[in-house]
């Protein structure tokens, strides 16, 4: 019997852009976007004070997800990222090693106010995104929790 560990990298995080997204096209035509959201933690302290904890996580998008990515999000935007941990690692011109892990997305949802919000996802390798017009929050009732 083999029981190995089932392969899970899934990602979910929320934060605002840092600055506005770095977008370009590629050679063969596919839509890059690179941009680094930063999510904040509240928490109070072993006295009582409240403290703010910041994590920088980058995020590329790909596709039509990055199209929509240049066209909406701008420097502070709110978004919800979905995608997966992803480990990158290179020698830049100096001959130095380098490595950085970055999300990349699978699916971006836009959370400005009520009416603005949109929500964008890639279909994988070859896929485009598609736009959901519908609004996917459920109300709280319908939450079994």
């Amino acid at each position: 019997m083999d029981l190995r560990m089932p392969s899970i990298n899934k990602v979910i995080i929320s934060g605002n852009l840092v600055r506005d997204p770095d977008t370009r096209i590629l050679e063969n035509g596919t839509h890059l976007a690179k941009m680094s959201i930063a999510n904040n933690q509240r928490f109070r302290d072993r006295s009582g004070e409240w403290q703010e904890k910041t994590c920088y996580v980058n995020v590329v998008a790909w596709r039509k997800t990055a199209e929509l990515v240049s066209e909406y999000c701008r420097k502070g935007s709110p978004v919800l990222v979905e995608g997966e941990l992803v480990y990158n690692s290179w020698e830049d011109r100096d001959g130095t090693k380098r490595s950085r892990l970055e999300v990349n997305a699978r699916r971006i949802q836009f959370l400005e106010k009520r009416g603005q919000e949109g929500d964008f996802s890639d279909d994988g390798p070859g896929g485009d995104a598609d736009a959901d017009d519908s609004d996917s929050s459920i109300p709280d009732d319908d939450i079994p929790f």
